[in-house]
């Protein structure tokens, strides 16, 4: 299992939401940057990028900010926030990321994103399914379609999608741990798909439980910003895997 420490950027910071509100933001540092290196030296050298700014508008904000981090020496990102266009997608790729996470456009634009994945290979791709009161969330977690989660990974799993970032929205950033329940479930109906969880963990043995309902990666924020996670606890996890 990859362990994804988590970086939000909010106006040039690195915050975190609670449930997904933006009203409800901690600014943890002036430079994500320099978050990003501690990570880095602490032997995590996968990170999960998010513009939340850009998510809220619609359009990349934090491009110079989250470029200062891809060009840390030795990181492996995942990138999103406010992708909409081909350009967007073009300059992240150029820029270093290893893979771009595809949040509103998919639920929005799914066209747009079936000639994405036919473009560049599939591996290049995190398709997020943000899930509040069983409805897809999007645009920040702001607006909701009515499409049941399992409905939305099938649609893109037949476009050629393979890796999908979960949350859990009502969980993220309260630190009550996963829902095991619904990440075993995913796993379960599509046992060919990858599955990275995110919201609710604020312990290791949050971790090793998603591991063992099928999870492929795993993504850490607040319970780290907090204290609730020792990054050389998860490094030890990690060395076990």
């Amino acid at each position: 299992m990859l362990i994804y420490p988590a970086i939000d950027i909010y106006d040039g910071k690195c915050v975190r939401l609670r449930q997904g509100d933006y009203a409800e933001q901690t600014v943890y540092s002036d430079s994500p940057a320099d978050v990003a290196r501690r990570f880095l030296d602490s032997g995590f050298d996968h990170l999960h990028i998010v513009d939340l700014q850009g998510a809220r508008e619609g359009r990349p904000v934090n491009d110079q900010v989250i470029r200062s981090i891809l060009a840390l020496k030795g990181v492996h990102a995942q990138v999103g926030g406010g992708i909409r266009q081909s350009e967007d997608v073009q300059r992240l790729f150029e820029a270093g990321a290893d893979r771009i996470v595809l949040g509103s456009v998919a639920v929005k634009f799914p066209q747009q994103v079936h000639r994405w994945l036919q473009e560049f290979p599939g591996d290049r791709w995190v398709v997020a399914v943000d899930v509040r009161d069983g409805a897809v969330a999007h645009s920040g977690w702001i607006e909701h379609e009515k499409i049941a989660p399992s409905a939305f990974i099938g649609e893109m799993a037949r476009a050629g999608a393979s890796c999908f970032l979960c949350t859990r929205i009502e969980r993220d950033g309260m630190l009550e741990g996963p829902d095991i329940g619904f990440y075993s479930g995913l796993s379960g109906a599509f046992p060919k798909m990858r599955f990275i969880a995110s919201g609710g963990v604020s312990r290791i043995s949050d971790v090793q439980e998603l591991k063992n309902a099928g999870c492929a990666g795993v993504i850490v924020g607040k319970a780290l910003y907090e204290g609730r996670v020792k990054l050389e606890d998860l490094a030890a996890f990690s060395t076990m895997e």
